[in-house]
């Protein structure tokens, strides 16, 4: 939004002390520097407020809150933090950016951060009837892999990009019979697609051979030469592709192939910042090997 403040300060427009960034989140100080270490996190994308927010990018807010704040309180000397929103006009919001304010704090830095409001004198019972929301039934959403066999190992992976190419990260996430392991890692100049295939082929490499394998990936670039056929035929034409071309990332399609060498794979693909939990699990660990890279 070009006359937001906040997308200007995103943009370079405007100066500003940043903290951290990654692809999602902004978080800089602010320049009230009423409390020290006062810092402001934004999304990259704009919304006005917690009410208009989706809740994937309120979620990774307050998960850079967390890390900031935490970083704050282990690394910094602070005992604690503050998290707090304004949303909307008559709770005192400045800026229409949605946005939280994360407040470092020490025993005895003599701030009062939640102040003393007094009592509004109403009867909670009768609060508590006007105001209580009706109760809706929230059944869980499927997963993908609740149909899959309990003898199969369930392997969800996926890669992530800041820049293409750019810095990189990748994650799979292995279950088999109530048991995880978690794998994740980053490159430099890299690109998005060599990490979801590297993502798949790291999580192929540390199953025994012997087993059936389901790979849950949300890259199309990385399940369809699997589901469409393609990848025979690659080899077929020696790594050709239908038009004379060479097949990208040739070595990293040749290791995948090594990796599923004694295995049973069925690729399966998955709609990507959905509802899928381990889908969203991989992408939060492969962003933060990207942020790893960063600092």
């Amino acid at each position: 939004m070009k006359d937001c403040l906040f997308c200007k300060i995103i943009n370079g427009e405007i100066p500003s002390y940043k903290i951290y960034e990654d692809d999602f989140c902004y978080a800089f100080l602010d320049i009230a520097n009423d409390v020290y270490g006062h810092t402001l996190v934004i999304p990259k994308r704009h919304y006005e407020s917690v009410m208009t927010a989706d809740n994937q990018t309120l979620a990774r807010m307050i998960e850079t809150c967390k890390k900031i704040g935490n970083h704050y309180v282990k690394e910094c000397g602070f005992e604690g933090y503050n998290i707090v929103n304004c949303t909307g006009k008559a709770a005192q919001q400045s800026v229409f950016h949605v946005h939280f304010h994360i407040l470092p704090r020490k025993t005895d830095d003599g701030k009062t951060i939640l102040t003393n409001l007094g009592e509004s004198g109403a009867e909670l019972e009768n609060v508590c009837a006007e105001l209580k929301m009706k109760e809706e039934k929230v059944e869980a959403t499927k997963q993908p892999h609740e149909d899959v066999d309990k003898n199969s190992v369930v392997l969800y992976t996926d890669g992530a990009c800041s820049g293409n190419p750019g810095n990189g990260g990748w994650a799979a996430i292995l279950s088999f019979k109530g048991k995880e392991k978690i794998l994740s890692g980053g490159e430099k100049d890299t690109t998005n697609n060599r990490m979801e295939l590297m993502a798949i082929i790291q999580g192929l490499e540390a199953i025994k051979k012997g087993q059936k394998v389901v790979v849950f990936s949300d890259s199309a670039y990385s399940v369809n030469p699997f589901q469409q056929g393609w990848i025979t035929k690659w080899v077929m034409q020696g790594w050709r592709t239908a038009g004379g071309d060479e097949v990208a990332n040739k070595e990293l399609w040749q290791r995948l192939l090594d990796a599923m060498e004694g295995l049973d794979v069925e690729f399966v693909k998955v709609k990507g910042h959905s509802d899928n939990i381990n889908n969203n699990r991989c992408d939060a660990l492969a962003r933060e090997e990207i942020a790893k890279l960063k600092d």
